[in-house]
């Protein structure tokens, strides 16, 4: 069993602490009586934080009982991190099982992750 935090790849690498701690805080608060929760943290406290594109953190936030984080002065408040109850391994969805596992990115690189998302966002002209 493994508690899974999934960044989203749009957040800047210097937030992404940040953006951690804070919303793993407010997900043990919210989860605190929740019965998997409960097994993960007395039996386990394996955790892992993922980075993941948009497509990948839409289906990590529909899965059910996940919690959703932000900061407000970045990407404009909205959710951009995810955490999900932890469930067994056998158990575990495959966009969450075939994640990358969180590192930082050059800025360059960081650059190049911001302008694919924008042309994605825009309207077609």
């Amino acid at each position: 069993m493994k508690l899974y935090i999934a960044v989203l790849d749009q957040v800047p690498d210097f937030i992404t602490p940040t953006l951690v701690a804070h919303t793993m805080l407010g997900a043990h608060l919210v989860l605190a009586d929740n019965p998997q929760y409960k097994e993960w943290i007395t039996n386990s406290f394996k955790k892992c934080v993922i980075r993941v594109n948009a497509r990948e953190f839409e289906k990590i936030s529909a899965l059910p009982g996940t919690y959703l984080g932000h900061e407000n002065k970045t990407l404009d408040g909205i959710k951009s991190c995810a955490i999900p109850i932890p469930c067994k391994n056998e158990d575990l969805p495959n966009v969450l099982k075939y994640a990358k596992l969180w590192k930082p990115v050059d800025e360059s690189q960081q650059e190049l992750q911001r302008l694919r998302a924008k042309i994605r966002e825009s309207p077609e002209v």
